[in-house]
């Protein structure tokens, strides 16, 4: 099996302060790139993100168009009381990252009250066993 390697690049500057930038390259087994459309008014649409049950995800990224506060995520569990606002990108590089969301991150449950659609795209990269 061959591996993968996920390039990422990260630059933030404050206006008249400090300039942080940090880069790596991941490997991984596999990645997976979702595009997704989630629908004005969206009460959990479920995207499958990776397959089975382990927790082999090291990175993830999360784009949409628009962001907004309504814009909503949850992690494997529909039910959950933990809802993320997806009001701008999310990117966790690492597995300790990814496991801020949950230990094995299965699928997410989007739901929209922005008022229009959002074009959501989402990178994930893995182990394959």
């Amino acid at each position: 099996m061959m591996a993968e390697k996920i390039n990422w690049t990260l630059n933030v500057q404050v206006t008249g302060g400090p300039r942080l930038s940090a880069s790596s390259t991941l490997t991984v087994d596999a990645y997976d790139k979702i595009q997704v459309g989630i629908e004005a008014g969206a009460a959990d649409k479920k995207v499958e993100v990776q397959p089975g049950g382990a927790g082999h995800v090291h990175f993830l990224l999360i784009l949409s168009n628009p962001y907004g506060e309504g814009l909503t995520y949850k992690v494997n569990d529909s039910g959950s009381s933990k809802v993320m606002k997806l009001d701008g990108p999310h990117l966790l590089t690492g597995k300790g990252a990814v496991e801020l969301l949950d230990p094995a991150p299965t699928s997410l449950f989007f739901s929209s009250s922005l008022g229009e659609d959002a074009a959501v795209e989402i990178l994930i990269g893995r182990e394959a066993t």
